[in-house]
């Protein structure tokens, strides 16, 4: 399979500028703010902590021109007041992970800025990532992206056990090199990650179109079931965030 991601050769490459503000004893942080960066040779800018403020103030400084991020923080660009006080207008992409995204906030935050969000998918056994919308593609459905190179992904659904059909949802299962090789010092644990195929078991639910787009709408570990139906929490969390009122909302189950 091909690499999607857009190549450049070194003189035409366009400049980046990012802003390293994710934690970096996280896999997140240390793929994007150490790995990557020092990869492609990108300037980047260390936050010690995260502050909201500060962090307007270091893109408008700095003319940083990608982000990335977790949905939390573009919650807070689309809801909080401060953010008409900085000029972010540098900024030309945010790569957004660690969480599903709803499609109504990726665009608003995309519309009101005029830059592109997109989504990825991963779990630090995974070396971070697996899927990715491919490189200066505007996606506007709420994807969290296509299969990276050399990677396999099936759905399953988990009442059946069976591969789950397009538009049906199911538990994302993961093969490629790079998905670890287990838990370190822990055989149980190593021999439930995988199914009888090999493949990781993620514990994330997905569901896919005919073109191989995936979305991420829940973990399986945290859905909800009432009167014999399951409640996926994330669905109802994209809802409420929708409305203007909402700053940010968790859902949880509590029994009766």
């Amino acid at each position: 399979m091909r690499n999607l991601e857009q190549s450049y050769a070194p003189s035409t490459r366009p400049s980046e500028r990012w802003l390293g503000f994710l934690p970096l004893y996280h896999a997140f942080g240390q793929l994007w703010s150490i790995v990557a960066a020092a990869r492609t040779n990108t300037p980047t800018y260390f936050m010690p902590e995260f502050k909201f403020e500060k962090f307007l103030s270091h893109i408008q400084t700095h003319k940083i021109t990608h982000l990335q991020t977790a949905p939390p923080v573009l919650v807070m660009l689309a809801k909080r007041p401060e953010t008409q006080k900085y000029d972010i207008s540098s900024l030309r992409n945010i790569l957004c992970g660690a969480a599903p995204l709803s499609r109504d906030l990726q665009n608003e935050v995309s519309d009101r800025f005029r830059l592109n969000v997109v989504q990825t998918w991963g779990m630090t056994e995974l070396t971070c990532s697996m899927l990715h919308v491919p490189g200066g593609r505007d996606d506007r459905t709420g994807c969290a992206g296509l299969i990276d190179p050399n990677s396999e992904v099936k759905l399953v659904d988990p009442e059946t056990g069976k591969e789950a059909d397009v538009g049906k949802r199911g538990e994302m299962r993961v093969k490629g090199p790079n998905v670890c090789l287990g838990y370190w010092r822990d055989e149980g644990a190593t021999r439930g990650l995988f199914d009888e195929d090999g493949f990781l078991r993620s514990g994330d639910v997905g569901v896919r179109d005919e073109e191989g787009r995936f979305w991420i709408v829940d973990r399986l570990k945290e859905l909800i079931k009432v009167k014999g139906f399951q409640v996926a929490p994330a669905e109802l969390e994209s809802l409420l965030l929708g409305h203007e009122v909402v700053g940010d909302v968790g859902v949880v189950g509590i029994k009766g």
